[in-house]
């Protein structure tokens, strides 16, 4: 269903742009789509070397448990 949506919105900008270089806008489009993820991504990755971290922090600990 996603995929749908992103598909129909890009044929709707693609429509709505549309000019002698149809190939090169939609190039153009993808890519920005594509690496639009990237910043997103990137903070799942930080995130999970945070959660690592804390967690070989926890294991590495005495054990005991602060009251």
């Amino acid at each position: 269903m996603i995929a749908h949506v992103l598909q129909s919105f890009r044929a709707q900008l693609l429509d709505l742009f549309t000019y002698e270089a149809g190939q090169e806008a939609a190039d153009a489009l993808g890519a920005a789509t594509r690496w639009g993820w990237l910043p997103a991504l990137s903070g799942v990755a930080v995130g999970g070397e945070h959660a690592r971290r804390s967690h070989a922090e926890s294991m590495t600990g005495s054990g005991e448990k602060s009251a």
